[in-house]
């Protein structure tokens, strides 16, 4: 795990250092994702959450709701996570519901959150990602408590 996370942090700067090639049509998003997943995500680096908010920008618009909702969970928007992932949820993505719990939480709505991660837990049975997600998250919005998702 540690090797492909070194493997994308070297990608991420390559992507950046590269930035001036036009030549690749959606290598903007990616280089987003990646710049996103590496400092924001892993680095803890707040600075650069406006390219997470891009990142998830061009994924709503391509109807990839839930991945939005998460991207704009990392870029500091839980009410436009929320937002994303009510439509996913809508569209029948049923995973989205750990997106809305999530959102709810940061939004201080741990009781309605509770009910969503109920519909998550429902849908999903593979869950390990979820709990290394709210440690993420945690590092985002120090102030909420997100414990109720751990349950």
């Amino acid at each position: 795990m540690k090797t492909l996370l070194s493997l994308l942090a070297v990608f991420a700067l390559l992507l950046e250092a590269s930035a001036s090639d036009v030549s690749c049509k959606g290598c903007g998003a990616g280089k987003l994702m990646l710049q996103c997943d590496y400092y924001v995500a892993r680095q803890g680096d707040l600075t650069k959450q406006d390219v997470c908010i891009e990142y998830a920008k061009i994924v709503d618009i391509d109807g990839a709701s839930a991945k939005a909702a998460w991207y704009y969970l990392l870029g500091g928007k839980p009410d436009r996570a929320f937002d994303a992932a009510m439509k996913a949820l809508n569209q029948g993505q049923t995973y989205a519901a750990g997106y809305v719990a999530q959102s709810l939480v940061a939004l201080g709505n741990r009781e309605e959150a509770e009910n969503y991660l109920k519909k998550f837990q429902d849908a999903v049975q593979q869950r390990d990602y979820f709990v290394k997600e709210v440690e993420t998250l945690r590092k985002i919005y120090p102030n909420a408590d997100f414990s109720v998702l751990l349950q």
